[in-house]
C-alpha cells in the first residue's frame, strides 16, 4: 500500500493513504490488526482521507515505529483486512460516519445556495420536503398531534407561502438535529456493547466419557456439551440435550420470570441458570448473541428509560396542540401568513423530545468511561433520588478477593483433606468465597481438579450437598450445616474458631452427618471503602447499611469500622429482599449493591441495583447497574453524575421554556420574520443537544 507520513513524533504517528482507500468493515479491520503490535495503544482510521493514525509507548519508540511502517507497508489495497464484529475498533467507524454526514449535509447546503439557480433550489426544497410531509400525513391519518406533524406543517406552510428558504432551512437544521441525536445514540450502543459482553474466560466440556474439564471457553466449537450450573450464565447459544433447569431470561426478554428448560428446549448466551443442571450442546460461536440483544433491550425498552425521558416525550406531544393553535389563532386575528409562521416555526416540543434523550444517553457514555454500566437511563436517575443505600458484605463491602486464614480439623480428616474436598466442590461455582478455597488448595498443591464426587447440589445461600467416596457431603454456613442438616454442633467449637480468627467468615464441613472441619476466610474490608462510605453520606445518602449471611461478630466489626448506620447478620437472601421491600414501603428510594448468587433477590427488589466488577453471573444479569471497576469508587461517580444528570434535564426544560416563549412572543409581535424565528429556534436546538452531550464530571484517568 502507498502511503505518506503527515505526522511523525515519538509516540504518535500519523499516515494517509488517500481518500477512500479504506470502506468502514476494512478500517475496523486495519485498525485492530494495529492494535496487535506490542506498545500500540490507540487507533484512529479516518474512511474519508485514508488516514491512519496511530499513538504507541515511548519505551521503544523506534522499533515500535517501524513495526508500524512495515505492517502498513505490507497491505494490499486490493485485499484489506476486515473486521466487521469487533466492537473494539466500532467507534473510528461511528465518528467517520458522523463527520461525513455532518460535511456532506454542510456541504450540500451551501452548494445549492452558491451554484444552483432558484428554480433548481426550489425543485431541490420540495423533493427533499416529501419526506416530512408524508410524517405528517402519516401522524395525521393516526389522529395524533405530534412533533412529526407540526414540521411538516411549518415546512408546507412555508413553501406555499413562498418563504423557500426559511423552509429549506428549517430542513436543514433538523437535518443537522438528527445527525447529532444519532452520533450521540450510536456512541451510546458502542459503549454498551463494549462493557456488556459475556465475561466468562472457562467453561465446563462434557467429554465422551461423561467426565467433565475445565477448558477456556474460545476452544469450544459448535457441537460441543457443555455443562452449566445454577448461579452461572449460558456462554454459548445451544439447545438442552440432559438435565433439567430454570432460566433466568431477562437479558434477552425483559422478563424476570424463570423459564423452565428440559430435553430439547434451546436456550441463548447471556441467560442464567437459576436453578438446576443442563448440559448444552452449542449451535454457534462463541459470544455472539448477547450483546446485541441486551442492546436493543436498553434501546427499545420503554421500563429503562428515565422517568424524565419519558416526561419529555409525552410533554414534547402535548404542546403540538398549543403550537398549532397560537399559529391558527394569528393568522385568524392579524391575516398575516408571515407572523403566523413565525410562531409556528418556534415550538417547545422539537427541543424538548430531542435534548432530554441526547442527556440521558450521553450520561449513559459518560458513566462507561467511569468503569459503569447502567441498562437505561430510568436507573441513573433513581441512583439520584435514592436516600437508603444497602451494602451486602462479603467480595462488597470486604475485599472482592478474600483469603483462607486457616483451616480446622475436627475430626478424623486432615486439614489438607478437608480443603480438597471442599475446593473440588467448590470450583463449580463462581463466588469470591468458593475462589479462596480454590486458590488455598492449589497453594498447598492440592489436586482438586480430578472429580471426586458425584452431583454437586447447590443450596443458594446455605451451602453445597453431594457425596464423596459413597459418603455424605454437607459443606456451608453454620445455619445450613446445623440447623438445616442437623449436624451436632460440639459444645468448645466457637471457642476452637475463635483462637483461630474471631472475626472471619467460617464455612463448616460435615460427612455423614458429623462435623468434621472448618474454613475460616479471611475477608479484610476494603482499603477505599471508609471513604466511600463517608462520601456517598456526604452527597446525600441518610441511611447506609449493611446486610451479611455472616456471624454477628464477623458484621459487628466491619458496621463499627466502616460507621454504618445499620447492620444485619445471618440473614437469608429472603430476607435480605425482604428488609428492601419493608424500606420501599417506608418511602425510601433504595439502592442495593451486592455481588453474590445470594443478592440477586434484593437486587431484583431494590429501586435500583448496582453489581460489583467480580459479582456472580446471576448478580450482574440481575442487577441495574453494573461496576467494572475492582474498587468502590466508582459508587461515588455514579451518584455525582446521576445528580449532575438530574440537574442538567431540569435546567435544559428551563431554557427551551422561557426561550422559546421569547421567541414565540416576538414573532406575535411582528418583530421577528420566520426565517430568524425558525433559525434562532432550531439554533438553540442545536447549541443545546451538542451542549448535552458534554461531560458533566471531569474526565476518568482510566477509560475504557
Amino acid at each position: 500500500m502507498f502511503y505518506r507520513i503527515a505526522y511523525d513524533e515519538p509516540g504518535r504517528l500519523r499516515l494517509r493513504a488517500g481518500k477512500w482507500v479504506f470502506n468502514d468493515i476494512q478500517a475496523r479491520g486495519v485498525a485492530c490488526e494495529l492494535l496487535q503490535i506490542d506498545d500500540v495503544s490507540s487507533v484512529v482510521v479516518r474512511v474519508a482521507n485514508g488516514s491512519v493514525l496511530v499513538e504507541y509507548s515511548k519505551i521503544r519508540p523506534q522499533q515500535t515505529r517501524q513495526k508500524i511502517l512495515d505492517y502498513i507497508s505490507s497491505l494490499d489495497s486490493e485485499c484489506l483486512p476486515e473486521n466487521p464484529e469487533d466492537v473494539t475498533c466500532d467507534l473510528a467507524a461511528i465518528n467517520n460516519a458522523f463527520i461525513f454526514s455532518l460535511a456532506r449535509t454542510v456541504a450540500i447546503r451551501y452548494f445549492k445556495k452558491i451554484f444552483l439557480p432558484y428554480k433548481l433550489r426550489l425543485a431541490w426544497t420540495l423533493f427533499n420536503s416529501l419526506s416530512y410531509i408524508k410524517e405528517g400525513i402519516r401522524a395525521f391519518k393516526k389522529r395524533k398531534l405530534t412533533v412529526e406533524m407540526l414540521d411538516a406543517t411549518a415546512i408546507t406552510t412555508a413553501l406555499i407561502s413562498g418563504h423557500v428558504e426559511t423552509a429549506g432551512q428549517v430542513m436543514f437544521l433538523l437535518g443537522i438535529s438528527d445527525i447529532l441525536a444519532d452520533y450521540t445514540h450510536a456512541r451510546t450502543r458502542n459503549a454498551l456493547r463494549q462493557n456488556l459482553s459475556i465475561c466468562v474466560e472457562k467453561v465446563w466440556l462434557v467429554q465422551e466419557n461423561e467426565q467433565e474439564i475445565e477448558v477456556p471457553i474460545e476452544s469450544i466449537q459448535i457441537g460441543d456439551k457443555i455443562r452449566v450450573r445454577a448461579g452461572s450464565v449460558v456462554p454459548i447459544d445451544g439447545f438442552v440435550v440432559s438435565g433439567l433447569a430454570e432460566l433466568n431470561e431477562a437479558t434477552m426478554t425483559g422478563e424476570s420470570e424463570l423459564v423452565p428448560k428440559t430435553l430439547g428446549n434451546s436456550v441463548h448466551a447471556g441467560t442464567v441458570v437459576e436453578e438446576g443442571l443442563i448440559v448444552v450442546q452449542t449451535t454457534s460461536k462463541v459470544g455472539q448473541s448477547r450483546i446485541d440483544s441486551i442492546v436493543d433491550l436498553v434501546d427499545n425498552s420503554q421500563s429503562t428509560k428515565s422517568l424524565a425521558q419519558s416526561k419529555a416525550e409525552k410533554l414534547a406531544d402535548s404542546v403540538v396542540p398549543l403550537s398549532l393553535g397560537l399559529f391558527l389563532a394569528d393568522l385568524f386575528l392579524t391575516r398575516s401568513v408571515q407572523r403566523a409562521l413565525s410562531v409556528l416555526m418556534v415550538d417547545y416540543s422539537c427541543a424538548i423530545k430531542l435534548s432530554t434523550p441526547i442527556a440521558v444517553m450521553s450520561a449513559m457514555r459518560e458513566a462507561t468511561n467511569h468503569n459503569i454500566v447502567a441498562k437505561g437511563g430510568k436507573f441513573l436517575e433513581a441512583f439520584a433520588a435514592a436516600d437508603t443505600i444497602v451494602f451486602d458484605k462479603t467480595g462488597t463491602l470486604t475485599n472482592a478477593k478474600p483469603e483462607v486464614h486457616s483451616v480446622v480439623s475436627l475430626g478424623d480428616y486432615s486439614e489438607d483433606d478437608i480443603l480438597r474436598i471442599a475446593a473440588c466442590l467448590e470450583e463449580h461455582y463462581p463466588h469470591s468465597m468458593a475462589r479462596a478455597i480454590c486458590r488455598a488448595a492449589d497453594e498447598r498443591n492440592l489436586q482438586h481438579k480430578e472429580e471426586l464426587h458425584n452431583h454437586v447440589e447447590y443450596i443458594v445461600a446455605h451451602g453445597i450437598v453431594s457425596a464423596v467416596n459413597g459418603r455424605r457431603v454437607v459443606l456451608g454456613s453454620a445455619h445450613f450445616v446445623f440447623e438445616d442438616e442437623l449436624v451436632e454442633k460440639p459444645q468448645n467449637l466457637d471457642s476452637k474458631i475463635a483462637e483461630k480468627n474471631d472475626a472471619g467468615s467460617v464455612v463448616y464441613m460435615a460427612i455423614d452427618g458429623v462435623l468434621e472441619g472448618a474454613i475460616i476466610v479471611e475477608d479484610p474490608i476494603r482499603e477505599e471503602a471508609f471513604e466511600v462510605v463517608s462520601t456517598l453520606r456526604d452527597l446525600g445518602f441518610a441511611r447506609i447499611v449493611m446486610l451479611t449471611g455472616d456471624s454477628e461478630n464477623c458484621a459487628k466489626k466491619v458496621a463499627s469500622e466502616l460507621n454504618l448506620d445499620d447492620y444485619y447478620s445471618q440473614v437469608l437472601p429472603e430476607e435480605k429482599s425482604s428488609y428492601v421491600q419493608r424500606m420501599k414501603e417506608e418511602g425510601h428510594v433504595v439502592a442495593f449493591v451486592g455481588d453474590g448468587i445470594n443478592d440477586s433477590p434484593a437486587l431484583a427488589c431494590a429501586d435500583v441495583s448496582i453489581a460489583m466488577s467480580d459479582a456472580s453471573d446471576i448478580a450482574r444479569s440481575v442487577a441495574d447497574v453494573s461496576v467494572l471497576d475492582t474498587s468502590l469508587k466508582p459508587l461515588i461517580e455514579l451518584r455525582k453524575l446521576s445528580v449532575a444528570l438530574t440537574n442538567r434535564v431540569k435546567s435544559s426544560y428551563n431554557f427551551i421554556i422561557w426561550f422559546n416563549t421569547m421567541l414565540i412572543l416576538l414573532g406575535l409581535a411582528g418583530i421577528l420574520t420566520p426565517e430568524k424565528a425558525a433559525t434562532l429556534h432550531n439554533l438553540s436546538t442545536i447549541a443545546l443537544s451538542a451542549k448535552n452531550t458534554t461531560p458533566l464530571l471531569k474526565p476518568h484517568n482510566n477509560k475504557l
